[in-house]
């Protein structure tokens, strides 16, 4: 008995239990049972173990899939993914710090630093201020470069004697161990996931750089999804103004007048007619402006706001705002109102022309 008391006690463990009862020696029944004793109880913490493990496994899973569901519901531009997935990232996987870079050509860019509250309170500022200037190449035996080339995730258990590693942001960062893991798009790597669990006190497991792995593979398609729809989106209102500008074009061609001529006159495309259908001289404002250009200048000079021209020419207000800057340069005025001041004198100017 004191024999397999002594074998679970250093933890030699179930596979010596067993070996012990086929040692060629006499079988005493007492000890024999105290063994068979011991074996069960080995048997009994092992699947207990192994329920823990199944367990933490699947917690991990619900909070990653909570984490990404956040994701999916409030950021709705690739920015804002970008912005929030090192956040989801460290709540979802327990992670101190989490760090989303992209890759841009032939260097690593790091992006956004997440630190988890009190995590790094002596150097996160510093590690943060590094992050937002730095740009890396990916040289050759880095450890990102293999990240591209292999497409899989990795673990490093000691930074500083890593020869893969880049020097200057362990030294910045003190990381004691981390994982890493590389973002996906159509089999193309854009971009790394780095993650630690600096002041926990424990170093990164293999769980813990699975767990990445399975929140960047899934973060990769959520913003593929969001690009997508982004640029749909664009697409989308490019065309709806195409069309209203089109529609706008048979109106003004059904309204028109019709004169009663042997021909009807053939005026050019965006020409203006003086008196009798006749061509007139070409607008000053056609010289300066681009078509849209003048159709936001007519409708700011209506009393339309940045929205108002935005709904009626079926764009965002970001390009009305970009098309103002482009006329208040080319009218060589500063605010709108002077644009529109300047617009109505032209107009008064060519309409009193063509009339003579």
């Amino acid at each position: 008995m004191a024999t397999a008391v002594t074998a679970v006690v250093e933890g030699k463990g179930r596979k010596q239990l067993r070996a012990s009862f086929d040692e060629d020696v006499p079988v005493d029944c007492a000890d024999a049972l105290a063994r068979l004793d011991q074996l069960v109880e080995v048997d009994d913490e092992q699947r207990r173990t192994a329920g823990d493990g199944i367990e933490a496994r699947f917690d991990a899973l619900l909070r990653i899939h909570a984490s990404l569901g956040r994701l999916r519901d409030e950021a709705d531009t690739p920015e804002a993914l970008i912005e929030a997935a090192p956040r989801e990232a460290a709540a979802a996987c327990g992670f101190s710090r989490v760090m989303i870079s992209r890759v841009r050509g032939s260097m690593w860019v790091p992006e956004v630093l997440h630190i988890e509250d009190g995590a790094d309170p002596d150097g996160g500022d510093r590690f943060r201020s590094y992050v937002e200037q730095v740009e890396i190449p990916l040289a050759h035996m880095l450890m990102e470069t293999e990240l591209v080339r292999r497409r899989m995730p990795t673990m490093v258990d000691d930074p500083p004697g890593d020869d893969r590693t880049f020097k200057e942001i362990v030294d910045i960062s003190r990381s004691p161990s981390y994982v890493a893991a590389p973002i996906l798009s159509t089999r193309r790597v854009i971009g790394f996931f780095h993650a630690d669990r600096f002041s926990q006190g424990r170093p990164v497991t293999a769980e813990d750089r699975d767990a990445l792995w399975l929140f960047t593979e899934n973060f990769a398609l959520l913003f593929e999804r969001t690009v997508l729809v982004q640029r749909l989106e664009e697409q989308r209102s490019k065309l709806q103004g195409a069309l209203a500008l089109a529609a706008e074009k048979i109106d003004e061609m059904c309204s028109a007048d019709i004169d009663l001529a042997r021909h009807e006159p053939i005026v050019p495309r965006g020409a203006r007619t003086g008196r009798g259908g006749r061509p007139a001289a070409a607008s000053r404002i056609d010289g300066l402006l681009t078509a849209r250009e003048r159709e936001v200048l007519e409708l700011m000079a209506s009393g339309a706001t940045n929205t108002g021209v935005a709904q009626r020419l079926v764009i965002s207000e970001g390009t009305v705002k970009s098309h103002v800057k482009h006329i208040l340069r080319k009218l060589r005025v500063s605010n709108r109102a002077e644009a529109v001041s300047r617009y109505l004198h032209i107009v008064h100017r060519e309409r009193q022309a063509d009339l003579r």
